[in-house]
């Protein structure tokens, strides 16, 4: 159960980690976006190996586990950070 845990929360926070790399990159935030960087790859990195450790064990059910973080982290990312980027589409075009 630990091993469906930590994919679970490796995929969300490898989510949110793209999700801020993306808008780094959009604010040319560069210290921030290399920092970012090496912790998108390291949670990357344990993600994978959980995940393909479970399933080298012929235990599939982890798979609903990388796909919900997958999902989750997503959502966290759009709905809980700041869209920078949105505000400012918004306010120059109204509505």
């Amino acid at each position: 159960m630990l091993d469906y845990l930590l994919v679970l929360l490796f995929q969300i926070l490898f989510n949110i980690f793209k999700v801020l790399e993306i808008k780094f990159t959009y604010e040319n935030q560069l210290k921030r976006l290399l920092i970012n960087s090496v912790l998108i790859n390291l949670v990357s990195l344990a993600s994978v190996y959980y995940s393909l450790d479970r399933l080298f064990q012929n235990d599939w059910f982890v798979i609903i586990f990388y796909i919900s973080g997958s999902v989750i982290g997503k959502w966290i990312a759009m709905t809980k950070f700041e869209n920078t980027r949105f505000k400012m589409f918004k306010y120059i075009f109204g509505n």
